[in-house]
């Protein structure tokens, strides 16, 4: 095996397991939705928005292409009446494999002092794994999610909800949609 088709079968593996971690997620039952409060304070009512992308491309001079960059998405809607909606993408490009995931959900979410669980009712989780016409699809297969949250003033005066993991070890900072 040469150098090149060992790096394209590694990249392609590490996409494999990653979509397949975040594929399985979707497989675990959560509880009835029903549970989140009735209300959602003030200041989380509205629509956040985070987004990142790879500002790095990979270029193959044998063929002159450039891969799609990496990134993803998380945008959710609170409601004052507790529900709410939200959709996130994950684009994985690397070596000639592009993988890609897209959840969408709608569900109550539960607020506690500063954690809120998103709850979800309905769901639908579609991927694709390496552009090989591999696909995924599952609907109703969210899980719920669990969070830390506090409210900031980013350096331009807006104001940021910053997200973070139940384990500590993952932050986001959303922004209002302009």
């Amino acid at each position: 095996m040469n150098k090149q088709s060992h790096l394209t079968s590694a990249a392609h593996q590490a996409a494999v397991n990653t979509l397949g971690l975040v594929f399985a997620a979707g497989l675990v039952a959560y509880p009835d939705a029903s549970q989140a409060n009735s209300t959602v304070l003030a200041q989380l009512q509205g629509e956040w928005r985070y987004g990142r992308i790879s500002s790095v491309q990979y270029y193959n001079p044998h063929t002159g292409q450039s891969a799609q960059p990496n990134g993803s998405s998380d945008q959710f809607k609170l409601a004052t009446n507790g529900t709410y909606e939200r959709n996130r993408l994950l684009q994985i490009n690397t070596y000639g494999c592009a993988s890609n995931l897209f959840i969408w959900e709608k569900g109550k979410v539960k607020v506690e002092g500063q954690r809120f669980t998103f709850q979800p009712a309905q769901s639908l989780s579609k991927g694709q794994i390496c552009s090989s016409g591999r696909t995924y699809e599952k609907r109703n297969g969210a899980q719920p999610e669990t969070y830390g949250w506090l409210l900031e003033t980013n350096d331009s005066g807006q104001q940021v909800l910053v997200l973070e993991t139940a384990d500590g070890k993952g932050r986001a900072h959303y922004g209002r949609s302009q």
